[in-house]
């Protein structure tokens, strides 16, 4: 018998199980979000938060001309695949009402930047220039209150001394506050902003300007607290229960006890994938090592193995089974381990090359990350080219983040002593060091510096796109991109073959119903997420293609359950 009594249980608290809760109250549900660890956003209070959604009324308002056949043309030569194209074309028809309801029940989440990112493919058919991406609008977490402490932190090294939460712009400014009047009068808001929460809020233990996936997080949750949707923190999803082959609870671990808990809507697993489970990686990603990945430690599959245990299938059909990108390995001043994703701020920049095992550049540095990694693994030249180290001049970082140390002298000495860093006088020492020739390294640099000074990259391509422009530094004429390599002492950083989050998932149908075997339905059971198969198939079109289709597969699941669903499912059980 049922300890407690829900319409709706949903296991997970990332945008995913967040937007699902909303949008399931908003839709008449008594709702239940267990969420298994103490804190409150999974991956997403480390992600910038970005949502892929062509057409969203924010780009509409914005004048931005996109359509939908242009945006499936792009998902189409993009991706290459049939696989989940049936759920790509639902979510470009109705991301849009998705993103509009949840914003109609929460308020204003997301805007479109001014100089919008372009797709990640620019060159390909239906791409956008203007970007088909929205940015979480920044949030004060005192309007949290007590339970701002609730919502997971971000990862340090994305925020100004380790506290105060940063935007794009944000960083544009610190970097330009001595050449810039303009900046700097950014630059002391962000200070004083940050001696403010030191001294008023110091019980928050961190910066209260949210920003990212944080803002977003921090915002649901306020809608979710608003709307009295009850939330069980330390409250780990143990089981499904069904009956006449319906989900129909959970079981879930609260206070040292297994409660039983009615769901007569059912079950939405939304628990963050599984890019923490070794053994579900050693099945699906057995070409890359564990202890890379930059997600939550607590995405360790749970959701997907319940599901299997009662029938449920893992997708294996993905072209790639992560969303990759390289990740180096800090140490913080506390002793932990920063596992820190490359993603925009360092390998686009002029005067950085990225070299394979043989000292040699192997692929353009300023290309997305997904695509870095595959050419890491060996992807586009059928050989890993591991290790792989990222290397710059002693001029590259005093203008320029470099993984995770910043343009600051004190942090770079810092770095180099805990070993982060690898210095050295000349390149032929740092060839040495980080295990190359040095003859191959030398004639590598020696030919990236020629061509960097004619602004061409004829090797790589570095810099000839619209995505690798937008990445560089506008400064640098006549390729943003490209830049010399010539000022000792020299450094590099070794990468490994991270990700954000894994791609195969439990089946679905297009109303987010999780799959048996046979293709049927599993009656009350419904899948978001990361714990849903990604529906790019194992590729990376464009920034927000993560979060922007949990979030419209949440709200496709919420409205099944509430009995609004679309009637298109392909899963034959009612």
């Amino acid at each position: 018998m049922a300890d407690d009594t829900f319409d709706l249980v949903i296991a997970g608290s990332g945008a995913a199980g967040l937007a699902a809760a909303v949008i399931a109250q908003a839709k008449g549900l008594r709702v239940l979000i267990a969420e298994k660890t103490g804190l409150i956003g999974g991956t997403t209070s480390y992600s910038g938060g970005v949502v892929w959604v062509p057409n969203s009324r924010q780009i509409v308002a914005g004048g931005g001309q996109d359509s939908l056949d242009q945006a499936q043309l792009y998902l189409d030569s993009t991706i290459g695949s049939a696989h989940e194209r049936e759920a790509r074309l639902q979510y470009l028809r109705r991301g849009p009402e998705a993103f509009g309801f949840l914003e109609d029940a929460t308020g204003p989440l997301f805007y479109v930047r001014p100089s919008n990112s372009p797709d990640y493919y620019p060159d390909a058919p239906g791409a956008s220039q203007q970007g088909r991406a929205m940015t979480p609008l920044t949030f004060d977490g005192r309007l949290l209150g007590a339970r701002f402490r609730d919502v997971r932190a971000p990862l340090p090294e994305f925020t100004l001394f380790g506290r105060q939460m940063l935007e794009l712009m944000d960083v544009h400014h610190l970097l330009n506050a001595r050449r810039s009047f303009g900046s700097a009068v950014h630059a002391g808001k962000l200070l004083f902003r940050d001696l403010r929460d030191r001294l008023v809020y110091r019980s928050y233990g961190r910066g209260t300007r949210l920003t990212g996936g944080n803002a977003l997080v921090g915002r649901l949750y306020r809608s979710v607290l608003d709307r009295g949707i009850e939330v069980w923190r330390n409250a780990p999803l143990v089981d499904l229960t069904r009956a006449d082959g319906r989900v129909t609870g959970a079981t879930i671990e609260r206070d040292g006890a297994r409660r039983t808990v009615a769901a007569r809507h059912g079950v939405i697993l939304a628990t963050g994938g599984f890019a923490w489970s070794e053994g579900l990686r050693g099945q699906r990603l057995a070409e890359a090592a564990p202890g890379y990945s930059a997600t939550s430690t607590e995405s360790s599959g749970d959701g997907i193995a319940i599901a299997v245990a009662h029938g449920a299938t893992l997708d294996r059909d993905n072209s790639e089974g992560a969303f990759w990108a390289p990740v180096s390995i800090a140490r913080r001043r506390d002793g932990s381990s920063a596992r820190f994703p490359h993603l925009m701020a360092d390998r686009a920049k002029p005067g950085l090359i990225a070299v394979n095992k043989h000292g040699k550049r192997f692929f353009n540095e300023a290309e997305n990350y997904h695509e870095f990694v595959r050419a890491m693994l060996g992807r586009h030249r059928n050989e890993d080219q591991q290790p792989v180290h990222l290397i710059c001049d002693a001029g590259f970082l005093r203008k320029y983040a470099f993984g995770a140390v910043p343009p600051l002298a004190a942090e770079r000495r810092r770095a180099v002593r805990s070993g982060y860093l690898i210095e050295a006088p000349t390149i032929a020492a740092l060839a040495a060091r980080i295990g190359v020739g040095p003859d191959v390294l030398g004639e590598t640099v020696e030919r990236f510096n020629r061509d960097a000074a004619t602004g061409a990259d004829p090797a790589f391509g570095k810099g000839s796109t619209a995505y690798n422009r937008y990445l560089g530094d506008p400064k640098q004429r006549p390729n943003p991109c490209l830049g010399p390599i010539e000022r000792g002492p020299f450094y590099a950083i070794r990468v490994y073959a991270g990700d954000i989050g894994t791609t195969h998932g439990l089946s679905t149908d297009v109303d987010s119903r999780v799959l048996d075997g046979r293709g049927d339905a599993i009656a009350g059971l419904y899948a978001c997420g990361s714990d849903r198969n990604s529906i790019m198939g194992g590729a990376y079109p464009g920034g927000g293609i993560t979060i922007g289709p949990a979030i419209t597969f949440a709200y496709l699941a919420a409205l099944h359950a509430a009995g609004d669903g679309t009637g298109l499912a392909s899963g034959r059980a009612a």
